[in-house]
């Protein structure tokens, strides 16, 4: 949700270097030198720098899951400027975290993305207000004359017009920073939940939240692919899904073990920040059905969500989703 201006690149052996390459199961030892040689190089785009919504990420990476599985994992970290969706699509990058969103609208216009991976199940965007503040609900805030910090593009502005009027609100363009808020006590913005509500508290400023997903809730931190590469690489796709689950399963039991060397990447975000994130985003990425579901997509989640996408104007119309998505259920004939 802030900005930032440049990307670079993470290779496995730096990040091996920092995370101290700790031992995977018993059958999933780290790799001989002449094994690693034959590990399988696949590039993984980042929306944003490391921080706690990609720990099971940087988990497998510690915990020698992805080499385990054969693969050699490359991490670009990212920033607000870095297309990710554009560079996956045309197939500039194997792999990169998009929106749920994004994916539907470039296969909209005929871009070849596919979904593989969804690390939120509920939308981790909200907007916070202080403490004190007497709105509770989107509906009192769209019914307010209050200011608010946001991008106006996004879907979920439209969907609350529709439902709410708004015709009240100031919306003033989103910055990201929190100079604003910590001193205007009726100050409202757009926010991660898991991110500037922290950052605020930890500076003396206690925030509540009201969430964007009881009226748009898309998968988020999406990990997709193109088409053209999955039906290449398949078994390479699979590999990295089934690495990147447990390592979400092992992150979320126990983030303490992992967020110090994801701190040392981020030095903009404090170890006690992550701690405290990692705490929020838990129930945010578990699904119902249990842990080893994390990352799973439904048929309806990704209808629903197209559905609203052209109800906002956002597409004039949705493509089938059948193959917007890898479902872990489908068979090789199944897949795109």
């Amino acid at each position: 949700m802030k900005k930032v201006k440049q990307a670079f690149l993470l290779t496995v052996a730096a990040v091996g270097v920092m995370f101290g390459c700790d031992r995977a199961e018993p059958n999933a030892a780290a790799p001989n030198a002449a094994k690693t040689t034959a590990l399988t190089p696949i590039t993984l785009q980042l929306n944003w720098v490391p921080e706690p919504e990609f720990g099971g990420l940087f988990a497998a990476l510690q915990d020698g899951l992805y080499v385990a599985e054969g693969l050699a994992v490359d991490i670009r970290k990212g920033g607000a400027q870095v297309p990710c969706a554009q560079l996956v699509a045309s197939g500039q990058v194997p792999l990169a975290v998009v929106s749920g969103e994004e994916v539907l609208t470039l296969r909209a216009r005929g871009g070849e993305i596919v979904a593989v991976f969804a690390t939120f199940q509920r939308n981790p965007t909200g907007f916070m207000l202080h403490k004190n503040n007497p709105i509770d609900s989107l509906e009192a805030l769209w019914k307010s004359s209050s200011t608010i910090g946001i991008d106006p593009g996004m879907p979920f502005v439209a969907i609350l017009n529709e439902k709410y009027g708004g015709q009240n609100l100031k919306m003033v363009p989103y910055s990201g920073a929190l100079a604003t808020f910590l001193v205007t006590p009726d100050s409202v913005q757009q926010c991660f939940i898991t991110a500037e509500p922290v950052e605020a508290k930890l500076r003396g400023v206690e925030a509540k939240v009201l969430s964007v997903a009881e009226v748009f809730n898309p998968y988020s931190a999406v990990i997709a692919t193109n088409e053209t590469y999955l039906k290449d690489n398949r078994a390479t796709v699979e590999a990295f899904v089934r690495a990147t689950t447990q390592g979400w399963i092992r992150y979320l039991a126990n983030p303490e073990k992992y967020n110090p060397a994801i701190a040392a990447l981020n030095p903009s975000m404090t170890l006690e920040a992550m701690n405290i994130a990692a705490e929020l985003e838990r129930s945010l990425i578990t699904p119902a059905s249990g842990a080893a579901d994390i990352g799973q997509m439904t048929m309806d989640r990704w209808r629903s969500l197209g559905q609203q996408l052209v109800d906002t104007k956002v597409i004039p119309a949705c493509a089938p989703v059948e193959n917007a998505f890898l479902s872990r259920g489908k068979s090789a004939k199944q897949a795109p």
